[in-house]
């Protein structure tokens, strides 16, 4: 006589909590996979963004750092603005240098083309410290870096030092510069952010809106400590 087998199956119930939990497991590894893709994404942005900005920020503080040419100078051009800098440099240990006019500059982002910071050189074409000319042609206008903002507007302030306290004026001076502040300009700040150069969308992560990277830095163009001597302009160059 043949053995009658067990007919009995999964009830309606059983398998709608069963599906229903096969959904939740499956929603949590979907869930950690895209979590897990923007953080990467997010890492190799802000990688990408830091190995772009930190040359270009070490050019420019190097150029500045080369600005006092020789003593009783005005290293910082009248002219320059929150979004472009220019002033003369001219790296050497010689007591005296010819120096070169630089002009670093933000370009804003046009249609397809990103936001730039460049940098243009003038050669000098005669006179003497601290009369010099420069060409009005460049003898060279190089990218510095693609993707960049200036935060608020401004990349670059300028500072000078309150006369006879030696404290650093925490008020940046009006620009465009004037004759007047060129001359003081003794302190300038550099602060810009710098994106992926490969991303579609200025280098901001959906899931990480400040991911570009904030970068900052200063240079006192003083050849000196700023003193406290009452008559003390502690001006650049000195």
């Amino acid at each position: 006589m043949l053995a009658v087998r067990d007919q009995r199956g999964f009830t309606i119930i059983e398998l709608l909590v069963s599906v229903s939990a096969s959904l939740i497991v499956m929603m949590g590894v979907v869930t950690l996979e895209t979590t897990v893709i923007h953080q990467q994404a997010r890492i190799t942005n802000r990688v990408d963004a830091q190995s772009r900005a930190r040359p270009a920020m070490t050019r420019i503080v190097q150029g500045l750092h080369s600005a006092c040419v020789t003593s009783h100078i005005v290293p910082i051009q009248t002219g320059s603005t929150g979004t472009s800098i220019s002033f003369l440099s001219e790296p050497g240990s010689a007591p005296s240098l010819t120096p070169h006019l630089h002009k670093v500059y933000f370009v804003p982002a046009s249609g397809t083309t990103p936001s730039m910071l460049k940098e243009a050189i003038y050669p000098a074409t005669g006179g003497s410290a601290p009369n010099w000319t420069f060409s009005s042609t460049p003898s060279s206008d190089m990218q510095l870096l693609t993707n960049v903002a200036a935060p608020g507007g401004v990349i670059f302030r300028y500072y000078d030092f309150v006369t006879g306290t030696g404290a650093l004026n925490t008020t940046p001076l009006t620009t465009p510069l004037s004759d007047t502040s060129a001359a003081r300009t003794s302190y300038v700040t550099i602060s810009f952010t710098s994106a992926s150069g490969t991303s579609k969308n200025g280098g901001v992560n959906t899931q990480d809106p400040n991911s570009p990277l904030l970068v900052t830095s200063a240079v006192d163009l003083r050849l000196e400590n700023a003193g406290q001597y009452p008559n003390q302009d502690n001006l650049p160059c000195i």
